[in-house]
């Protein structure tokens, strides 16, 4: 019996050295409030008493209380045990020999007997709950929302040789968030959809010009910011193919443009400006020929050209009143 008291306590001996921060109870009340109605002296006890919390893993506190129940009555018992060593030498009682009935020993022996009965069931007792508990803990694992907050002023990633990183998954083990190194070797940040696929990233390049690159769920690109092949900004919508149908930015000159793009990935129209600084519109046939042409001339004139098939130029007209020549009066007689 004191073999088995003496495996219990070292079972449970853990437990009192687990005393828990996280159920401070003017920490959780300072937790519950939020950091912002916290004063400067309340702020610092809360992040001391979190950093604490945070070398801990806890669970639910009625695990916490009845594991301390327990060990409890388990030192009464182990205290009950030292009572009756005390009582009775057990070295004289067990190998006597035989005893008669009036023999003060047998008595002695009797009301060993009967606490070690005592003994044996609260012990029992104490197992049968220890049973219920540990379900309990286990099921209470499966309803487990994880870990609890965490509450710092910092928190500093050191690079590795494949490059420092913080990543969230979900509870079914998919990425939602990943911030880190790019193979590029640039910082990028990534955001993930439900099956656990990139929708958004957001970083630079490999020349080191940021950008946001857009993704559908069918992981096809939808929209990209950022700067082109040409070192001019851009900004590029695609279709549902992935393929680009709106492009807007800069050009060489720093003017501003518009190309829109049909489903055969040939231009349509574009809007934008000449090297002068006069605006123009020009549209195209769905083979990406050009076919018509309107800006102005060097002197503001509005002017239109319209072009066949082989885009050749077939009418132009400038936005010029006509001379009409008047006819001298002599000359009318």
């Amino acid at each position: 019996m004191k073999k088995i008291l003496f495996l219990a306590l070292v079972y449970f001996m853990p437990i009192s050295a687990q005393n828990n921060p996280c159920y401070d109870d003017l920490y959780l009340s300072l937790k519950a409030n939020g950091i912002n109605a916290m004063t400067t002296r309340e702020y610092h006890y809360f992040t001391r008493k979190d950093e604490e919390c945070s070398e801990y893993n806890t669970f639910d506190k009625k695990y916490y209380d009845q594991l301390n129940e327990m060990q409890n009555e388990i030192y009464r018992i182990a205290e009950k045990i030292g009572e009756l060593d005390e009582d009775i030498n057990l070295e004289n009682i067990y190998g006597l020999g035989r005893l008669k009935a009036t023999d003060p020993e047998l008595r002695s022996l009797a009301i060993m007997q009967s606490k070690d009965d005592d003994i044996r069931n609260e012990f029992n007792t104490v197992l049968e709950k220890l049973i219920v508990l540990k379900k309990e803990i286990k099921e209470g694992k499966k309803e487990d929302v994880g870990p609890a907050d965490l509450v710092v002023n910092s928190l500093t990633v050191i690079d590795s040789s494949n490059g420092g990183y913080i990543r969230t998954i979900s509870k079914d083990g998919k990425n939602t968030v990943m911030i880190g190194k790019h193979p590029s070797g640039s910082g990028s940040v990534i955001t993930y959809n439900l099956e656990g696929a990139p929708s958004v990233r957001i970083g630079s390049d490999g020349k080191s010009d940021g950008y946001m690159n857009v993704k559908r769920k069918s992981g096809k690109n939808a929209l990209f910011v950022g700067v082109g092949d040409d070192g001019n900004n851009v900004i590029v919508s695609s279709n549902s193919k992935g393929n680009p149908s709106i492009v807007a930015g800069v050009n060489d000159d720093d003017n501003g443009y518009l190309k829109t793009i049909n489903n055969q990935n040939n231009s349509s129209i574009i809007i934008s400006s000449k090297k002068d600084g006069s605006g123009y519109l020009s549209t195209f046939s769905n083979s990406g020929k050009r076919s018509s042409f309107i800006s102005s001339d060097r002197n503001g004139n509005g002017m239109i050209g319209l072009y066949d098939k082989d885009q050749k130029l077939q009418y132009s007209q400038k936005g010029i009143k006509p001379v009409i020549n008047e006819i001298p009066e002599d000359k009318k007689k």
